[in-house]
């Protein structure tokens, strides 16, 4: 046998040896395969049992293209809150074999778990699905949906009506704004990549907001002061003006009435600085609070349920940032906190200063005194200030709504009139 003979049969052998162990593999991988699918098909049916008994079956309801924005942002918030991953656990009801608890507590686990026959989920669950559902865009579907309900088209509209931010920064007489007030901001502000654009029209936004609450409570001052005048006078007050005033002082957290007190705490807020801080608060009208909740202020509270639970709120704590059903509603109750929070006396007392000078109120000075506005404290009023002095907001101080009685649109309703 040639020393070549050999290596040919070894070789042989091993070609041999290599292939049993091939189909030895390829043997045992089957047999995985089919243990693999034996349990899935298992599973799978033990899935669907368990999913039959547990989730509740949904009506299927057509998407129509024209669907408004606000049509399509409720099916999104009502899609989030729905128990649609979890087991359903928040809507069972005790059985009726265990002690029956009282009134207060049933109420409380009886609290409006059902929506469309589906249970809700926490807040703050329903909270993170939005956040989360955003990288999707649900912004640009809102928009395929009515594309003229958008950043471009409340620019344009506002132009229409002569409200250009240019001609006040060029050295130009006081703005005026017009009155077209906007219950929510536009739905697709954070998909806008150009800084300038989303600047523009977050101040359109909110600057007529901010100059109509003023002057609600401006209305309000120039009434105290002549109460004021008739009391200094000598002259009693009428009951209607007694009534009047006692309603005023509990909306502005004073357990009676008080005049003097009044006085320091119904007072405008310079447009300018609460530019600044809803800037600050909203990312520019961005984050997730001013777009599901209207929070632009960045207002808490601990009521549970009452507002929007932050993501990476520490352990331990309760509180939510507050929401509103509207622009208006949140301007309004901002103002209101720093007319008569006991932690912003410092900064009344200080525009009450400015007041006995017979000096304008300068928003940039005013922000020195809010400091227990944030857990920031001085460097919170830092931001503010550069924020003020970067985009010349000191300009808007001399702003005003325009005295023709034009309509006042809200809810993005504007946008398909006229």
């Amino acid at each position: 046998m040639t020393a070549e003979s050999t290596r040919s049969r070894t070789s042989d052998r091993s070609l041999l040896g290599l292939g049993s162990d091939v189909r030895l593999i390829l043997a045992g991988v089957g047999v995985l395969v089919g243990v693999g699918l034996a349990s899935g098909v298992g599973v799978g049916v033990m899935s669907a049992h368990i999913q039959e008994a547990r989730a509740p079956e949904v009506e299927a309801q057509p998407v129509m293209l024209r669907e408004t924005v606000q049509e399509a942002w409720e099916r999104l918030t009502h899609l989030a809150q729905l128990e649609w991953r979890l087991p359903v656990t928040v809507a069972v009801r005790q059985p009726q074999s265990q002690p029956e608890r009282n009134t207060s507590e049933r109420n409380m686990a009886e609290q409006p778990q059902q929506v469309a026959g589906l249970p809700l989920v926490p807040p703050e669950i329903a909270a993170r699905r939005l956040a989360e559902a955003k990288a999707l865009s649900p912004h640009r579907t809102a928009i395929r949906a009515d594309a003229e309900r958008t950043v471009d088209a409340m620019l344009r509209r506002f132009e229409t009506e002569g409200f250009d931010l240019s001609d006040l920064r060029s050295g130009g007489p006081s703005l005026e704004v017009p009155r077209i007030f906007l219950a929510r901001l536009p739905i697709d502000i954070a998909d806008v990549n150009l800084t300038e654009k989303r600047k523009r029209a977050f101040i359109k936004v909110m600057l007529p907001h901010i100059l109509r609450e003023n002057e609600r409570i401006a209305e309000d001052r120039e009434k105290l002061l002549k109460l004021q005048e008739r009391r200094d006078g000598g002259l009693p007050l009428r009951p209607r003006d007694e009534a009047w005033l006692a309603d005023l002082s509990q909306r502005y957290g004073l357990d009676e009435a008080d005049l003097d007190e009044m006085l320091l705490r119904v007072d405008v807020i310079p447009p300018a600085l609460a530019l600044a801080q809803s800037i600050e608060e909203s990312g520019w009208g961005t984050s997730r609070f001013a777009l599901l909740g209207n929070a632009v202020y960045g207002q808490w509270t601990w009521n549970p349920g009452s507002g929007i639970v932050p993501e990476n709120r520490p352990d331990g704590e309760k509180y939510e940032i507050l929401r509103f059903s509207s622009l208006e509603h949140s301007v309004a109750a901002y103002m209101r906190n720093l007319n008569s929070k006991s932690s912003y006396r410092e900064f009344r007392d200080q525009r009450s200063k400015l007041r006995q000078r017979d000096a304008s109120l300068d928003g940039y000075s005013l922000a020195g005194h809010l400091h227990r506005y944030s857990v920031r404290g001085s460097d919170y009023v830092r931001t503010l200030r550069s924020i003020m002095r970067t985009n010349d907001l000191e300009l808007f101080d001399s702003s005003r709504l325009s005295d023709e009685p034009a309509p006042v649109f809200s809810g993005l309703d504007f946008f398909s009139k006229g």
